[in-house]
């Protein structure tokens, strides 16, 4: 665990773990076995997020702590299960007396199909007894109204923030039917270490999250050239993740001929995880050549290599959170940007997203997303209408439920959108040139009119193409000057000893 921390890091532990064999499970008949398949709902990174989020209001704070060996803390219910054990693990009064035993399995062991349904059956009925509700629509992600604490359960997972005097308890609620180890400031989670920092800026106190996920990046660009079979002196450094494609000659865009089509699924998974975690500036990037490992050329080894250059330029980068207000003092602002046929070899949009808590003195990124639309847009306005869709439906919405649980309010959404078409269509839903968009898209053009018309918690306005914090979700900068104002949109900040440019500077640079 944690291997990509340096030898004599404390978090980094060999560990290990019996697991049922899930692929080798036959019935009284000796044909395979049938489960349950009960799944479970892990909180989702945005949640996560949250958590972190409400932890940095004054006089709050956040901790975490670790479920200890979390499945068999349930009983396995539903069809019974017999298993065989390893003969190194066989009591004495066994051996010579048994040739083939089995036993039953009582509980939910690790690697059986029905064990993580079990797990989170038995947690959130403790989670419950403990005073803790269910937020719906929000998996695993609970409150406690009396004590004010937001709770988020990823498997064995726990982070709760809330009041930093009402933290106690609600932990000692929580440990009467859940075994857990020590809870403690939220550091490391997930893989991402958590900074926390508090500063006081012209009277006005501050605290800051930094998502620190560097040594994992670091093992990812040695995975790659390991892989590759590259060294370290091979790597470039870059100012943004992109190429200019159109520059790119025909010959090498012909599919199957990429040196680095057998690997680079296992790079682009890896570096994935920490792009929807802690490095939202490479969404884009990994979503475009996602697209194409199906028919990797040669062109697109050379977008992956450029990508991991970035990465290896841009290690110091931290996606940062700021709350320097009260509860009752912020609200929630959502974007959502199209780039229209932006993909060359299919003509076929990016859907770019981005939710962040915003105040005087806040602004802490929630969530991100780059997503290829499923089918060709004809105009820009049709684009941004299904980029529009998917930010209110699957962003937006949700959040306004579990931020309106947590400030005891009706919390606005302040939807922002560039295009100034798809916003007079989304006001009047008038949009005769667009009617086939139902059938191609599945995506309700009326759907979004009503939403903004009859909830009084949304309000649609108009945003300049340079404040547009989505843009770095659906476009290709391989221009600096246009790239670094659009990582300062979406507060991704460089720790490092010597800062690029200022923000303030940029935008300057942007209007000359």
């Amino acid at each position: 665990k944690g291997s990509e921390l340096k030898e004599g890091d404390p978090d980094r532990k060999l560990k290990g773990r019996f697991v049922f064999q899930g692929n080798n499970v036959k019935d009284e008949n000796y044909n395979p076995a049938l489960f349950e398949e009960l799944s479970s709902s892990p909180a989702t990174l945005q949640a996560m997020k949250c958590v972190d989020a409400y932890g940095a209001f004054p006089d709050n704070a956040t901790q975490q702590c670790d479920a200890e060996q979390a499945y068999i803390q349930a009983k396995l219910e539903g069809t019974p299960t017999w298993v065989r054990l390893p003969r190194d693990l066989w009591p004495p009064e066994w051996r010579g007396r048994f040739k083939d035993p089995v036993v039953k399995l009582n509980l939910a062991l690790y690697g059986h199909p029905d064990s993580g349904g079990h797990w989170e059956k038995h947690c959130n009925a403790a989670l419950d007894k403990a005073g803790f509700v269910k937020v719906t629509p929000w998996r695993s992600t609970f409150w406690h109204e009396r004590l004010k604490l937001l709770l988020v359960v990823y498997v064995d997972d726990f982070k709760m923030s809330g009041p930093k005097g009402n933290l106690a308890e609600g932990w000692k609620a929580i440990r009467k039917g859940i075994v857990t180890d020590d809870p403690k400031s939220v550091g490391k989670c997930l893989g991402c270490q958590h900074d926390v920092k508090v500063v006081n800026k012209d009277g006005v106190e501050t605290t800051t999250v930094e998502y620190n996920m560097e040594d994992f990046l670091k093992q990812c660009v040695s995975s790659y050239l390991e892989l590759a079979k590259l060294k370290e002196g091979d790597l470039s450094p870059v100012k943004t993740p992109f190429l200019d494609d159109s520059k790119f000659p025909d010959k090498d865009d012909i599919p199957g001929q990429g040196t680095l089509k057998d690997i680079a699924a296992r790079v682009l998974m890896k570096i994935l995880y920490c792009a929807r975690l802690a490095r939202f500036d490479l969404l884009k990037a990994i979503s475009n050549l996602a697209t194409k490992v199906t028919r990797w050329s040669k062109n697109c080894d050379k977008l992956l290599h450029q990508l991991v250059c970035y990465i290896q330029s841009t290690l110091k980068y931290r996606l940062t959170g700021t709350i320097g207000d009260k509860l009752k003092d912020v609200s929630l602002e959502l974007f959502s940007d199209a780039d229209f046929a932006g993909d060359k070899a299919d003509s076929k949009s990016t859907s770019g997203v981005f939710l962040a808590l915003k105040g005087p003195n806040t602004f802490f990124p929630l969530s991100a997303c780059s997503k290829k639309q499923s089918c060709v847009s004809h105009s820009t306005p049709e684009a941004e209408l299904v980029a529009a869709n998917l930010a209110v439906r699957t962003e937006g919405l949700p959040a306004l439920d579990l931020w309106g649980t947590v400030t005891g309010r009706k919390i606005m959404l302040t939807f922002k959108e560039d295009n100034q078409a798809a916003i007079q269509i989304i006001k009047n839903g008038r949009n005769p040139t667009l009617r086939h968009v139902n059938r191609t898209h599945r995506v309700n053009a009326d759907w979004l009119t009503e939403v903004f018309r009859n909830d009084k918690q949304i309000k649609l306005v108009y945003c300049k193409t340079v404040d547009m914090a989505a843009d770095i979700f659906t476009k290709a900068f391989h221009n600096a000057v246009k790239w670094l104002p659009a990582l300062s949109n979406i507060n991704m900040i460089d720790t490092g000893p010597l800062n690029v440019i200022k923000a303030s500077n940029v935008e300057n640079t942007v209007k000359q």
